[in-house]
């Protein structure tokens, strides 16, 4: 197997080094044969290489999003006058993108991890309060 390798080694090298001597041997053409087989050779490296088959997925949506979503949610969770299926629903999901923004500012949380209660309640407080430092949340009103 390495008598095998050894020969492909060989074969490759003779037929780039091969034609780069004999075109800097050549003369005037010299520089436009090197050029050439320079050009050819590259060429050819770039076909070998494989090209990646998946495309880039980003692990998190874009801050401007979050934002977005954390601005909207948090003037429906703070309005009053819900019914209890809407208000839980609408909690759910200010949790969670509550949670995220979090995430993306660095600051730990336990939103995910309380249940519902008064516990939840105040993490949620905290966690607002540190938005508003990172300035994703807007300021209270005076």
């Amino acid at each position: 197997m390495a008598r095998w390798l050894q020969v492909v080694v060989l074969a490759v090298l003779a037929g780039t080094v091969l034609p780069a001597v004999l075109a800097a041997c050549s003369g005037d053409l010299a520089r436009w044969r090197s050029v050439r087989l320079a050009v050819a050779l590259v060429a050819r490296v770039r076909r070998s290489r494989p090209h990646p088959v998946a495309d880039v997925v980003p692990l998190r949506r874009p801050i401007e999003q979050v934002g977005a979503d954390l601005r909207r949610l948090h003037t429906s969770f703070h309005r009053g006058g819900m019914r209890f299926a809407k208000y839980e629903g609408c909690r759910l999901a200010y949790d969670r993108v509550l949670a995220e923004a979090a995430d993306m500012a660095g600051e730990t949380h336990l939103l995910e991890v309380l249940g519902p209660g008064a516990e939840l309640d105040h993490e949620r407080d905290r966690v607002e309060v540190v938005l508003r430092r990172h300035g994703m949340l807007p300021p209270l009103a005076a």
